[in-house]
């Protein structure tokens, strides 16, 4: 359909990209011209050989009759005798005749033919208005011989490549002015949108070929990236919604490539496929605030579009702990030394061999040479639980491989309860400390640190074992539950005369002891020393 190129809006390219293939004359027809009769025939005999100076017969158009049978053998004229009548001799008024110039042709040979002269070259030009994606494009094609003269009423063959081979089109015959047209629609790869034409020429006109490419103009892609509320909680997931169009709100189709920023620098998050109707979501677990966008590539049909950042926030996983107006921090700063956000649901306790590097880590700080228990006696117990501050970590201890599942079902048990622990890390972390020949508990306590096993001497009594040297007792929320050394309380009094319903106890009867004691944790030295229990 001549002129359907759809609308026309974006930034203009290039104009549309010709290409002829080189031209061939047709070889020329030889034209066969018959030869004189007599040149057919073999050479006359003889004459008699009794001259006479008769003169001979005029030539005659009209063969000669023959008088004997035939014999395959042209019959050599004969001289006429005295007495046969012979053709009076030309009168001096009118002039012998003479053979034509132009000897008789054969009966096969047309006596009107002209010499048919060489065919002349012809070359096809392909040309199309420069589209977009989707549209459909008359292509003109125009046959012209050697002298620029349009090629009237003659077939062509055209195609189109797509998939990787030539595609046929209607055939074509040239109009008036040589010209016809193959409707095409645009594809949004370049080398489709090619098309090539053909004319096998006739008896006036050699055969030739012609090619072209439809320039593709290009669309601005526009990405929309949506999302509902500004903020998620922690390990939540959290929606987001994308679309995208070019600048005149056509459906685009393809991948979308998903950005985070979460404070580290930006990076690929994922890339998503839009459904038909151009449009994709995902899900997405930030563990602190990030940034998000989405970017729609450059194409050989449209240009890149980026989308507006969206912010979110995260929120912890639960609520945080609401502690006492002018309840003091923790004198030991442990940013530096806090755990890993939990990455598995639920509490997912774990209890493990000690490996080489814990290991090592471990000797010369909560472990030497002469402590009641060795590596073969020691568990590592892993599990999550849920901070002070809402967010949920993975934490770890050392324990007597006797109680090592006892201590973790008991502490998934708090986390399963919602009971917060604001820091549960190895004491080996806090370095060793002459005072109580040990990995540092003055420090470990000062920074709110639940730990069990440390082969150490009692704090305020040096020279005294300390139970924590065998691996069966738990030390839990230091900080908020002191404990009345022989030197005084440590790490600090404020809390000696206040409680807290999830993170300070001060009878059996707070869920914090109850709990443990269904696992044979006991709350052993009460108010004395509040932060401790033994299995």
């Amino acid at each position: 359909m001549r002129g359907a190129t759809g609308a026309v809006v974006g930034v203009s390219l290039a104009a549309f990209v010709l290409g002829s293939a080189p031209t061939y004359a047709a070889t020329p027809v030889a034209v066969a011209t018959a030869a004189p009769a007599a040149a057919a025939a073999e050479p006359a005999a003889e004459p008699a050989a009794k001259p006479t100076d008769e003169p001979a017969a005029e030539p005659t158009d009209e063969p000669s009759t023959p008088t004997s049978e035939p014999t395959g053998e042209p019959s050599a004229p004969t001289s006429p005798s005295p007495s046969s009548p012979t053709t009076p001799p030309p009168s001096p008024s009118t002039p012998p005749s003479t053979p034509p110039s132009t000897p008789p042709t054969t009966p096969d040979a047309d006596p009107e033919a002209e010499p048919t002269a060489d065919t002349i070259a012809t070359s096809i030009a392909v040309a199309g208005p420069a589209s977009y994606r989707g549209e459909f494009v008359d292509v003109r094609i125009a046959v012209t011989d050697a002298n620029g003269q349009p090629v009237a009423g003659v077939p062509l063959t055209a195609q189109r490549y797509g998939y990787k081979t030539w595609m046929p089109l209607p055939d074509l015959v040239t109009g008036s002015d040589g010209t016809a047209y193959a409707t095409i629609q645009m594809s949004k790869w370049r080398i489709d949108n090619r098309v090539r034409v053909q004319f096998a020429g006739n008896a006036t006109h050699g055969a030739s070929t012609g090619e072209g490419a439809v320039t593709m103009k290009m669309r601005e892609a526009v990405v929309h990236l949506e999302v509902k509320g500004s903020s998620v909680r922690d390990e939540h997931p959290y929606r987001l919604w994308m679309a995208v169009t070019d600048e005149v709100g056509n459906v685009v189709t393809g991948k979308l490539e998903v950005q985070v920023d979460d404070g580290s620098g930006t990076k690929i998050l994922t890339r998503v496929s839009l459904d038909a109707q151009g449009k994709a979501r995902l899900d997405v677990y930030p563990r602190k605030g990030s940034k998000y966008r989405a970017i729609f590539r450059t194409e050989e049909w449209i240009y890149q579009g980026t989308s507006p950042s969206r912010y979110v926030s995260v929120l912890p996983y639960t609520n945080p702990v609401a502690l006492p107006a002018g309840a003091p921090k923790p004198s030991v700063d442990t940013r530096a030394l806090t755990p890993a956000r939990a990455t598995v649901a639920g509490a997912f306790p774990q209890v493990l061999a000690i490996p080489n590097n814990i290991w090592n880590h471990m000797v010369g700080r909560s472990w030497r040479s002469g402590c009641p228990v060795g590596r073969a006696d020691l568990r590592l117990v892993r599990v999550n639980y849920i901070g002070f501050d809402g967010f949920r970590y993975r934490g770890e201890m050392v324990v007597h491989k006797s109680v090592a599942t006892r201590t973790a079902n008991a502490f998934a048990a708090m986390h399963n309860s919602g009971i917060p622990i604001r820091l549960m890390i190895r004491v080996d972390w806090f370095g060793y400390s002459s005072t109580v020949r040990g990995a540092d508990d003055y420090r470990s306590m000062a920074a709110d640190n639940t730990s069990a096993f440390n082969c150490r001497d009692v704090v305020g009594k040096p020279g005294t074992r300390s139970p924590h040297s065998y691996g069966r007792s738990i030390d839990i929320n230091p900080w908020e539950n002191p404990y009345h050394s022989a030197r005084g309380v440590v790490p600090n009094t404020w809390w000696v005369s206040r409680s807290h319903p999830q993170v300070a106890w001060r009878s059996s009867g707070h869920t914090v002891v109850k709990l443990l004691a269904r696992y044979g944790i006991r709350w052993t030295y009460g108010l004395s020393d509040k932060h401790h229990f033994d299995a």
